[in-house]
């Protein structure tokens, strides 16, 4: 070749990419160990950070709205010994009869707090609602300019379906999840809280009771939680080679056809559809214990409560009205609780998804050669190939000691289908065009 001519000479192996049309992309098969649970939701965090006003603003509201909720029962608490007070005064005919005014302000006093409880509540929600769609369109720009900084190596190991599968169906997930689930936990925590509050304020031997069923009901959730884990991880990740396999039979339906490719398609789909199916089985089971079983726990703590409560308004320690209130904060005291239980399943999903879009996000991009760029200048256009070898990883070279030589204005391609040992140099067919 001359000077103006540019030579392209190579014994080292080409970084994984694709050539001259590319190769058909790669699908995983083996389960990816699962991340630190901690340091997704740390990530996840970090990302929220940016909505840090907004989120302030949804926990003051949320814990608003859940104060007035919780000074409910004790108010109604005191309309009830107002009512008991009345019935005694008329057996004992004795005068004073029923407090009908003092029974009337409670229930307005009931009203005007449920009100503005609710009106917390829907601004919480309205503010948390905007709040993910925010992060949702944010990462599905993140991902779309990931995208066009990824190598052409990292699309040959993933199918094209499973990328999708993380600007759908993973980001659709965080986002579903988030607005629901964070709002959920918010108020659950806040409901505990301030029922623990009251519920002291009327009896502490009763609360000590009420809170023995804290650390079996917490110690029960938290096995269950590290034992789907890691299906949850292993539900998205499927779910994602799932419709990736789909993608690429239906976009490749003539190919399938042409070489009698059915059944192994068949047999593909079904490795991958089965192995979702058991995942989502087993996470979904386990997560759907922790419902009955925290409803158990907390009908044992009712009865125990029912039992100390009716001893201590016998000996005039507490009053009948207190007994109801009581009543009813270790009924609300069970729901939180349960509430954090079947969120369980709605944050493991969310952080698998958010796992699986940040290891994307992580991955390593393409860089320029900014340092020694290849001047373009004087060039006419003549190439000479000289052993030439590539692939798409070191244990997939499917060219070996390539050479050809193209002249200005013309075309090379390496043509045969598929299984054609185009790597071997006795059978690479190049043609001029």
């Amino acid at each position: 070749m001359g000077e103006n001519r540019e030579n392209i000479n190579s014994q080292q192996p080409v970084r994984p990419g694709r050539f001259m049309g590319g190769g058909r992309p790669a699908m995983r098969g083996a389960i990816e160990k699962p991340k630190d649970f901690k340091a997704t939701m740390k990530k996840l965090l970090k990302y929220l950070s940016k909505y840090k006003l907004g989120i302030i603003i949804v926990i003051i509201f949320a814990i608003a709205s859940t104060i007035f909720a919780i000074v409910g029962p004790k108010i109604l608490g005191d309309a009830t010994t107002i009512i008991f007070e009345g019935v005694m005064n008329i057996v004992a005919d004795n005068g004073l009869g029923m407090d009908y005014d003092g029974i009337k302000r409670i229930i307005f006093l009931l009203v005007g707090l449920y009100l503005i409880s609710g009106m917390f509540s829907y601004i919480q929600t309205h503010i948390m609602v905007g709040i993910s769609a925010k992060v949702t369109y944010n990462l599905r720009e993140s991902l779309q300019a990931k995208i066009n900084k990824l190598p052409l190596s990292y699309f040959d190991k993933k199918s094209y379906g499973e990328v999708l599968s993380f600007i759908t169906n993973d980001i659709d997930t965080v986002s579903q999840n988030l607005s629901q689930g964070l709002t959920t936990l918010i108020t659950a925590i806040a409901t505990i809280i301030g029922i623990s509050v009251m519920m002291i304020t009327i009896s502490w031997q009763m609360t000590l009771v009420a809170f023995l069923v804290l650390p079996i009901s917490f110690g029960i959730m938290t096995f269950m939680m590290k034992k789907s884990q890691k299906y949850f991880k292993s539900q998205q990740e499927y779910l994602g080679h799932v419709n990736g396999h789909i993608e690429e039979m239906y976009s490749n339906h003539i190919i399938v056809k042409a070489f009698n490719g059915e059944k192994k398609s068949v047999e593909d789909f079904n490795k991958y559809n089965n192995t979702l199916y058991n995942s989502a089985w087993k996470s979904q089971f386990l997560t759907g214990l922790m419902h009955p079983i925290m409803i158990v726990i907390g009908n044992l703590g009712y009865v125990a409560i029912c039992i100390l409560g009716g001893y201590l308004a016998a000996n005039g320690r507490i009053t009948v009205g207190n007994i109801q209130s009581f009543i009813q904060y270790m009924r609300q005291f069970t729901q939180p609780i349960g509430q954090i239980a079947q969120s369980s399943s709605v944050f493991q999903t969310t952080v698998a998804a958010a796992e699986r879009v940040f290891n994307f996000l992580e991955e390593e991009e393409e860089t320029e050669d900014t340092e020694n760029p290849t001047s373009i200048e004087n060039i006419i256009g003549n190439v000479d190939f000289k052993n030439i070898r590539f692939g798409y990883g070191e244990d997939k070279i499917v060219i070996n000691n390539f050479s050809a030589s193209v002249d200005p204005g013309h075309k090379i391609a390496i043509v045969g289908p598929t299984g054609a040992r185009k790597n071997n140099n006795s059978k690479i067919a190049y043609e001029i065009l």
